[in-house]
């Protein structure tokens, strides 16, 4: 996030990464103990900071991104355009889905919801017994989802 959008406040670095403040702030002193990020004094609040790649954080991060896109062109490198295109849309709308899913948890953890008051839609509920009619194991699904939502930082 902060090689793209930096200066960043650890507000807004936290909420672009998904990430809870504390936990930011945690990794963030390990990164700034290390000299790859930089943290000044935010002029619009004298009580906050805002954070940027040092010269040796943005040199990290470039190669790193390289490195990640070129990872990334010979994972899809079997996929036409189309089929590009499509699994885009398809990993949007399953981080949408994960955010909201991960919401309503958050929401019953902290007693603000009620599990019965989370009703999943019913194409979702016609898709749960049509998978087990056809012997699909949603728990293996289940984790699939939990990995894909690591692997595209959703947490």
């Amino acid at each position: 996030m902060l090689g793209g959008f930096a200066p960043l406040s650890l507000k807004e670095l936290a909420r672009r990464a998904g990430l809870d403040k504390s936990y930011a702030s945690r990794t963030l002193s390990g990164l700034i103990e290390r000299g790859f990020v930089i943290s000044e004094r935010n002029d619009a609040d004298a009580r906050g900071v805002m954070l940027r790649l040092s010269d040796e954080g943005r040199a990290l991060y470039e190669t790193v991104f390289a490195d990640a896109l070129t990872r990334n062109e010979r994972l899809l490198s079997p996929l036409s355009s189309e089929q590009r295109k499509q699994l885009m849309e398809m990993l949007r709308a399953l981080t949408h889905s994960a955010k909201r899913v991960l919401d309503e948890e958050r929401r019953i953890a902290a007693g603000e919801a009620a599990e019965d008051d989370i009703v999943p839609p019913t194409h979702a509920r016609a898709a749960a017994k049509a998978a087990a009619d056809n012997g699909i194991d949603m728990d293996e699904v289940r984790y699939l989802v939990s990995r894909l939502n690591e692997l595209v930082g959703t947490d």
